[in-house]
């Protein structure tokens, strides 16, 4: 297959992108060039801002089998995906797990149950995005497939789940020099992170399988877990003892948006279904592997 990928330098993308060409597939990649490629080439690359450039032309002047937005965050966006995409049809999108409405998670949520975020923020913004899209393909502009992922890890970003602690640089010296952490309701939230390596294969897998359009699928890892046995596999890593206390915020407080102060526990039987065999990667081992490479300053 030939994809036109949105994205092929970031932290997923990247992957994509990589996989992808590993693969065999041919790949167009858009990118304002601003951050460097995982690899140096074997691809075309267009340099273009979304936002700023109309991409139109691309369809009638390149040839590919699919479309996918990696990076898609708003309805504009997926307008843009659908456009690109009017000879060939096929869209995948990587939604979120914000797109569920945070107040009506249900626990072993599937999709056929889900409640969705209407909020003016990324998780509404991304819902919008998905209508926008099951829009179109109900009037015959594409075949569409949505990705919703709930946390994100691996090499070439930051760990951390939560508030006072998301993302954070400085999180394995924070660990390693026994500061204690400010673990949101003790960090009993559950949570089924998913490693940025399976998340792409999947993009790929799902892309090339007919039996996925016009699907939603929630792309949840392998095993669950609470936030507090995240942060105690990543202290296992460094052979150092986590000291956490619960962090019990009142209703004005500004670090907490209402998408991670729940659970995020999923059914993933549908997807399960579609790649039965989908080789994930078990937490242990891509913790492991991802300290490794933050303390051997790897990014990707």
């Amino acid at each position: 297959m030939k994809f036109l990928l949105f994205g092929g330098s970031g932290f997923v993308s990247g992957r994509v992108l990589r996989f992808a060409l590993e693969a065999g597939h041919g790949v167009i990649a858009i990118t304002r060039g601003e951050l460097p490629f995982p690899q140096s080439g074997g691809f075309e690359h267009i340099r273009a801002d979304r936002n700023e450039t109309d991409l139109s032309a691309i369809a009638d002047s390149h040839e590919f089998d699919a479309v996918l937005d990696v990076i898609c965050q708003n309805p504009d966006h997926i307008a843009q995906s659908v456009d690109l995409a009017r000879r060939c049809k096929r869209v995948v999108m990587v939604s979120s797990d914000y797109a569920y409405d945070p107040a009506h998670r249900k626990l072993f949520m599937k999709e056929s149950d889900a409640r969705f975020s209407d909020r003016e923020d990324y998780g509404g913004n991304k819902r919008r995005a998905e209508l926008a899209l099951m829009q179109a393909q109900a009037e015959g502009r594409c075949a569409a497939t949505i990705l919703r992922p709930p946390h994100i890890y691996g090499p070439g970003s930051n760990p951390g789940t939560i508030p006072q602690h998301g993302r954070r640089p400085t999180l394995l010296q924070d660990i390693r020099g026994g500061r204690t952490l400010n673990l949101l309701h003790a960090g009993l939230g559950l949570i089924q992170p998913i490693h940025a390596d399976d998340l792409a294969r999947l993009i790929l897998a799902v892309a090339g399988n007919d039996a996925a359009i016009g699907e939603d699928f929630t792309a949840a890892g392998p095993d669950l877990m609470t936030h507090l046995e995240y942060y105690q596999e990543i202290a296992r890593c460094l052979g150092a003892e986590l000291s956490a206390t619960a962090y019990c915020p009142g209703p004005d407080a500004q670090d907490v948006n209402a998408y991670v102060a729940g659970h995020r526990y999923y059914d993933t039987t549908k997807l399960d279904a579609l790649v039965p065999d989908f080789p994930y990667t078990p937490f242990r081992d891509g913790i492991e592997a991802w300290v490794s490479a933050l303390l051997d300053g790897v990014s990707a």
